[in-house]
């Protein structure tokens, strides 16, 4: 089965978090594409070979999938979006923007990450991962999305889960709601004399399929199915944006241009469309960040220090011997990178407390602050297992940064659990053939077990 027939699987009579009138043109393209058995090259391939040296990583050595001006990478996404696709000049897969963020972020020349963002949508499949790791990797550096013209539905999601929104005067941002299409050949087999049978088991096993007329109870079952993906979909914009729930949900799936796209919130800054990359370069001139590929740590501010001195030689001693005038230099301050969903699961793993995972990944901690986090969580911890308390760990450290109700919360329970012991201590009802069974409920809770 070729890309092509496996992307018509994957959007026809399934959700689709695309703006309608681009979906409509967009299968009916991909149908013609079928048909003529369409090998059109990936653009990468075709790039490659014509690429210089400066086209790959410097620490990996493979091909970068984006542009680099003023240390900014530029991500061009732009057409379809689908799940485990190429890229090609009508159709981008989600695979293609995580892998080019990925090279991106451990890229020592990049310090910040631009999406030029000209798409429609795509399919959900794919989407919501892709837009996380957008998320994560602005928790690294820096990454903008611009609307150059267009970043509606999938492309909307993806956009939100960026550090910051540009629109142009034209661009158009939103439809936050999700589509798909049954179509019927009932009739028209009838009519041609023609009829169909599947055989098939399981009642749900041809839902939805071409030679019937779509059953209400299949539609209402869909309809539930596409409401609640809406809800998923509006959440992660509210999540990403600060935005509420209720403002994303009343859009109705709008879309907004320019301006206004500003005044709903869904885009931060209105600029011109050759303007945009210059004022993020702007921005990331002076920041300073450090990553770690394997053994090697970089720091785009170290590396080009190094590239002035190893340039300028005569310079550097004239500096050393003016020490008046290096006085009067204001110090740089170095901030402190917050600490990366990676780094925070690797130390939680150690402290044996994977429990604790999401809470200090939406912390933002420095690795420092992630280090003294797990160290007194581990305090508390052994407090409450020598206590016979321990079931109350994940209440207690839920309160950590608020000492009062972390106190109320171990009193509470504390004071139960001593009245749980005396009255259980008053019957005898354990027995030498008891067998303890396993509590499912908890086990069943444990995130390490995901």
């Amino acid at each position: 089965m070729s890309k092509l027939h496996l992307l018509a699987a994957s959007m026809i009579n399934q959700p689709l978090l695309m703006e309608i009138s681009h979906a409509k043109s967009f299968i009916a393209d991909l149908r013609q594409r079928i048909v003529s058995s369409d090998t059109e090259q990936e653009l990468h391939d075709k790039e490659k070979q014509v690429a210089d040296s400066s086209r790959y990583h410097p620490v990996t050595g493979s091909y970068r999938f984006y542009d680099i001006h003023h240390s900014v990478a530029v991500i061009s996404i732009r057409g379809a979006l689908a799940h485990k696709q190429g890229w090609y000049s009508w159709l981008m897969g989600y695979n293609i923007i995580s892998y080019a963020l990925e090279q991106a972020i451990t890229d020592p020349d990049v310090k910040g990450v631009y999406l030029d963002m000209h798409t429609p949508g795509g399919t959900v499949m794919g989407a919501f991962d892709c837009a996380d790791l957008v998320k994560r990797a602005s928790l690294i550096k820096p990454v903008w999305a611009i609307a150059n013209d267009m970043n509606c539905s999938a492309g909307q999601l993806i956009a939100s889960a960026a550090s910051r929104r540009l629109v142009t005067q034209t661009g158009i941002v939103g439809s936050i709601g999700v589509v798909a299409g049954h179509t019927s050949y009932e009739q028209y087999l009838k009519d041609m004399g023609l009829e169909i049978t599947l055989l098939h088991s399981g009642s749900r096993k041809v839902d939805g399929n071409p030679y019937q007329n779509l059953p209400k109870d299949v539609a209402d079952r869909w309809q539930a199915e596409l409401d609640e993906t809406r809800n998923k979909f509006a959440s992660k914009v509210s999540g990403y944006t600060g935005m509420s729930l209720q403002s994303i949900l009343n859009t109705e799936a709008a879309t907004y241009e320019g301006q206004k796209a500003v005044d709903v919130g869904l885009a931060d800054e209105l600029v011109h469309s050759a303007d945009g990359i210059g004022i993020m370069a702007e921005f990331v001139k002076n920041l300073s960040t450090t990553i770690t590929t394997g053994t090697v740590k970089m720091s785009n501010k170290e590396n080009s220090q190094q590239a002035e001195s190893s340039k300028a030689p005569e310079a550097a001693a004239v500096e050393v011997n003016q020490p008046e005038a290096a006085a009067t230099t204001e110090p740089v301050v170095q901030v402190e990178q917050t600490a990366t969903a990676d780094l925070v699961i690797e130390l939680c793993e150690q402290a044996g407390m994977q429990d604790q995972i999401a809470n200090l990944v939406k912390a933002k901690l420095t690795e420092a602050g992630v280090k003294a986090r797990l160290t007194t969580l581990s305090g508390v911890r052994d407090t409450l297992a020598a206590a016979n308390l321990g079931h109350l760990f994940a209440d207690v450290s839920a309160k950590l940064d608020n000492p009062a109700e972390m106190l109320q919360v171990a009193l509470t329970a504390a004071t139960a659990h001593g009245e749980d012991r005396e009255v259980n201590s008053s019957k005898q009802v354990v027995t030498e053939a008891a067998v303890k069974q396993p509590d499912t409920k908890k086990a069943y809770s444990d995130p390490s077990r995901l």
